[in-house]
């Protein structure tokens, strides 16, 4: 990750655009609802107020995990666990009861600061203020800073114990309460609802953010809890930093060449859509460490300086408003990062090759890949020469387990190539036939692991549940559409697709060949999502096919196709039968259905057993297609179709025939695919002949 991440850091450089340094201990406030805590000059909590989301986004604390400052965590005062008065609890914030102050005090029996909450609290009142003032040198600063002088305030007040902070909170809140200020929010900071039936060291309820704040902020101009002064703290600490580092003296290079002091720290840490990333964290009790000498960064040194920049370009990079720009979110725990080598004055949607955008309307979805591979060819070829990068550069990162992230794939492209490749993608996914379940859907290369992986149960429902199956990683899907996966492991997704999809198919087809419009036989809203999913199962198969070189003006004249259509067209003669003879009552199975899966194993055997059932509905169809009726005409029309399949298959099929995956795949088609010529243009032309024979009479 180091690697690519200095890469596009350079380019930022070159470009003139610097990202925003943050020091490794000054963190984000982990929780959109933040309590703003007011202190008076004697250090007394005189007032609380709930911060708006975009406020408390833009403030941060000092620390750690233990211990921070001037934000940091709180436990709710008391817990409760009476379901009568959690009951009434609930009314009161829902404003359909007041609150009454005295019942409300009279239910704080039960503490709900046990263990080390006190301490905690404690540290976070002296321990953090004390290292700020002393380490940090903000002693210096109390009568300019409003940060200094709180820490200052906190240490003197404070300074042994958190009682006298908890029992001017209490106060407070009861205050507020008795005033009609704020009921649910300063309920949420007074109880935890909890259960009787949990244990009570692990029920202590979800912790609540909060930040202390000077009530007379005014003499420094901004209060605590402001963008000036978390700026102006955050150029305090860097400041202090650089300064020690200038002290010491470099002995080696880093990574990239540059004077190397080591900090004796991790490397920083990023929070991105969901998740935390420390760039490069290697664990000191991993044993072959030690082999070399090399334990921690100094397996592989970064200097300070290139920490920031690569820290920063990723920040950059996984901005919001670059969304589908430079990054998309593939899943809960990974996300996909493109940055190209020059950055263009029209930003390009590099991502949108890969992944449809999560906020695309429904029109937009419905045009897919091509349409976002096109707007991307002429956005970047609209692009002065000056202007378009040379190179792309992808890579993939997921979060492994709560402390570890990994960079899954990576690979260097140019938009040339990438726009090549999009082009390729789109012609392997149209390797297909006309098909009966709709028109040709073009997934996204982040989509395929989805559809590949997608498994079927032969009543046409989903299989895996709520554990997905993996044989496909996501992105493998990238690595697909760029032509970097080795062919085996595309023969071998092959194997998994249609094994997973043969349930769908089986029973997508037998479902569609025998609905009629007089007679329809499934959920409609369910068969329009087993038609959109059958149609990504067939495009996928396309692509698969086309990777290895099978094109489909090639395999529609290949056994396995040909015997897709024979069963298919076995399906249209049965329902016919059973619509002239039985009056519309169509079996749940059809003739060429009940013989699929058979197909796929045994070819010869399938074929013979197909020959036998169908002997009476082609023998009725030879008499039937000489009559006046309306449906006559279809009936000559399926029996010329079978016959043109027969001839076909006949010289190709051999007793030891047995079909592999790729055979498979193209009697999955073939089963799919509508016939080659439209039953409309036959129509006319049985009417244009019985038309002449009655004019000739």
């Amino acid at each position: 990750m180091i690697n690519e991440l200095y890469d596009l850091a350079q380019t930022l450089k070159s470009e003139g655009i610097e990202g925003k340094n943050w020091h490794r201990k000054y963190k984000l406030i982990p929780k959109s609802q933040c309590y703003r805590i007011w202190l008076d000059d004697t250090g007394s909590v005189s007032q609380i107020e709930c911060l708006r989301p975009d406020h408390a986004k833009e403030l941060r604390k000092y620390g750690d995990n233990q211990s921070s400052f001037p934000a940091f965590n709180l436990s709710p005062l008391y817990r409760i666990t009476n379901p009568d008065l959690i009951s009434t609890l609930k009314k009161i914030k829902e404003g359909q009861e007041k609150p009454e102050v005295e019942m409300l005090k009279s239910w704080c029996l039960e503490d709900n600061w046990i263990k080390g909450a006190p301490k905690q609290v404690a540290r976070c009142l002296r321990d953090r203020p004390e290292e700020l003032l002393k380490q940090q040198r903000l002693e210096e600063e109390t009568e300019t800073s409003a940060l200094a002088y709180l820490a200052k305030l906190c240490v003197n007040v404070y300074g042994g114990s958190a009682e006298s902070f908890r029992s001017g909170l209490e106060a407070c809140l009861f205050a507020k309460l008795e005033h009609g200020e704020d009921i649910p929010e300063m309920i949420a900071l007074l109880f935890h609802e909890g259960s009787e039936n949990k244990d009570r060291d692990k029920d202590v309820g979800v912790k609540i953010s909060v930040i202390l704040d000077l009530e007379n902020w005014q003499r420094f101009t901004y209060p605590v809890a402001s963008k000036q002064t978390t700026e102006q703290f955050n150029q305090w600490l860097l400041n202090n930093e650089q300064a020690g580092m200038m002290s010491q003296k470099a002995e080696q290079s880093d990574a990239f060449g540059m004077p190397f002091v080591n900090p004796g720290e991790p490397m920083p840490n990023v929070k991105l859509d969901g998740f935390d990333v420390t760039l490069r964290s290697m664990f000191e009790g991993q044993p072959c460490q030690y082999r070399y000498g090399k334990i921690n960064d100094s397996s592989y040194p970064i200097a300070p300086e290139n920490r920031t920049a690569v820290k920063s370009a990723l920040e950059w990079i996984a901005e919001p408003q670059r969304r589908q720009l430079t990054w998309e979110r593939i899943d809960k725990n990974e996300i996909v990062f493109i940055y190209p080598s020059k950055l263009p004055k029209v930003p390009l949607k590099f991502v949108s090759i890969f992944a449809q955008s999560s906020d695309m309307t429904a029109k937009q979805r419905e045009s897919r890949f091509e349409r976002q591979a096109e707007e991307f060819t002429r956005g970047y070829r609209g692009l002065p020469v000056d202007q378009q990068p040379e190179t792309i550069q992808i890579f993939s990162l997921r979060k492994i387990d709560k402390a570890r992230t990994k960079v899954i794939f990576t690979h260097n492209s140019t938009p040339e190539q990438l726009i090549q490749n999009a082009g390729e993608w789109t012609a392997g996914c149209k390797n297909l036939p006309l098909l009966d379940v709709g028109d040709v859907v073009i997934p996204f290369p982040l989509e395929v692991a989805d559809i590949l992986n997608a498994v079927w149960k032969q009543d046409g429902e989903r299989a895996d549940g709520k554990t997905p199956v993996q044989s496909m990683k996501k992105y493998q899907g990238m690595a697909m559409l760029l032509n970097i996966l080795p062919l085996t492991v595309i023969q071998n997704f092959i194997h998994v697709e249609v094994t997973n999809a043969s349930g769908l198919i089986h029973f997508l087809g037998n479902q569609i060949h025998r609905q009629t419009k007089d007679d329809p036989v499934s959920d409609p809203k369910k068969l329009r999502i087993q038609k959109k999913a059958a149609m990504k199962v067939c495009s996928v198969l396309a692509l698969l096919l086309f990777k290895n070189d099978i094109r489909k003006e090639r395999y529609m004249e290949n056994l396995p196709y040909l015997l897709g259509q024979l069963l298919h067209v076995s399906d249209e003669l049965h329902v016919l039968y059973c619509i002239e003879k039985r009056n519309g009552d169509i079996p749940p199975q059809l003739v060429g259905s009940s013989l699929f899966i058979n197909a796929g194993e045994m070819p010869y055997q399938a074929l013979s057993q197909l020959s036998i059932r169908l002997q009476p509905y082609l023998a009725w169809a030879k008499q039937f297609r000489g009559k006046a009726e309306e449906n006559s005409w279809r009936a000559g029309w399926l029996l010329n179709l079978f016959e043109q399949f027969s001839n076909q298959i006949l010289p190709q099929m051999d007793k030891s025939i047995r079909f592999g995956d790729f055979e498979k795949a193209q009697l999955f088609i073939g089963y799919m695919a509508s016939f080659p010529k439209k039953e409309k243009q036959v129509k006319a032309v049985n009417n244009e002949e019985k038309g002449d024979k009655n004019h000739e009479e």
